[in-house]
């Protein structure tokens, strides 16, 4: 077994939660985001211009939310092999969105920061592991974009 798929069986034991609600979860590592790096706002167009209180229970913040926490719940359950889950999500993201990829380091720290805060018994290890799968993505996300020439 892999480091990366060690990491992900850790994290992947205390998902359920997550996976049984993303739009729920989605919605709070939205909102932190915003909140805790209110410039990211601006690269969604759909929420550049609302207020905290017009994002709170908004259901484009959920439906987006809800997009990325599946696509982590995917990645996790890949167990480490989750290369064109990745290259997907470079292309639409360089290509379509024009999203930097500091930005996923930054959504990346919210998440982990949510998933301690929210789920029982998420302790060191498994923020350690959480941590690794996260960096690993944004490692070969970064791969894709070179390949993608994408330098914004």
């Amino acid at each position: 077994m892999s480091a990366c798929e060690a990491d992900c069986k850790t994290v992947c034991s205390f998902w359920a939660p997550v996976e049984a609600n993303p739009k729920c979860y989605g919605e709070i590592i939205l909102l932190r985001l915003f909140e805790t790096h209110p410039d990211v706002q601006k690269l969604f167009p759909k929420f550049v211009d609302l207020s905290k209180e017009q994002l709170q229970n908004n259901p484009g913040v959920q439906a987006h939310g809800e997009i990325v926490v599946c696509k982590l719940t995917e990645i996790l359950k890949s167990n480490g092999k989750c290369k064109e889950i990745i290259k997907a999500l470079a292309e639409s993201h360089a290509k379509q969105h024009k999203i930097p990829l500091v930005n996923f380091k930054i959504i990346s720290d919210v998440i982990v920061t949510v998933a301690t805060e929210k789920l029982d018994g998420f302790g060191p290890d498994a923020q350690t592991a959480l941590k690794n799968v996260l960096k690993t993505f944004q490692i070969e996300l970064e791969v894709f974009y070179d390949e993608l020439g994408f330098k914004p």
